[in-house]
């Protein structure tokens, strides 16, 4: 078995989970220290930022990557610490939206300049732009090869098609 950990394929994904698991960490904490806000709960609050502050919670366990679950959990827990409110509309009462609050409003506008230095540190200053563009297309067919598309590589993935450099 300790052969297959060298074959080039294996390492590259495996190197994946390492790196994904260890800058999130890093993230995570970077957020904690100068914003006061977890990377969970800012993928959250930001979700719901630039989408006008309200999504559907079906919507955003797809965005967020998470189950419903999930996504239930983490409002749950965002909720209680007064970053988003949940609210169920008079027209649908089978739909459940998680609408932002001030709290959550003032949340991501302090993590979102954090996010972006600590991501620009543990990531862009050690991955060139021609690395990030092959890195885009990898994911994009491998997300698309398994069925699990995520709208913000197939954008870049698109762009890139058209012969639009990605922005740096």
């Amino acid at each position: 078995m300790g052969a297959y950990f060298t074959e080039a394929r294996f390492a590259a994904f495996y190197g994946l989970l390492v790196t994904e698991w260890r800058v999130s960490e890093r993230l995570d904490e970077a957020l904690q220290a100068a914003a006061g806000v977890t990377l969970n709960r800012l993928e959250l609050v930001l979700h719901l930022h630039f989408k006008d502050g309200r999504r559907r919670m079906s919507d955003l366990a797809d965005a967020l990557l998470l189950s419903r679950g999930g996504a239930t959990r983490l409002v749950a827990r965002a909720e209680a610490d007064g970053l988003v409110r949940r609210e169920i509309p008079p027209d649908d009462r089978r739909a459940t939206y998680a609408v932002l609050t001030d709290a959550g409003r003032e949340a991501a506008e302090r993590g979102l300049p954090v996010y972006l230095e600590t991501v620009q540190r543990l990531f862009h200053d050690f991955v060139g732009d021609d690395e990030a563009e092959v890195l885009v297309r990898v994911w994009q067919r491998v997300l698309m090869g398994n069925e699990m598309p995520c709208e913000p590589i197939t954008k870049a993935a698109e762009a890139l098609d058209a012969g639009k450099p990605l922005p740096t």
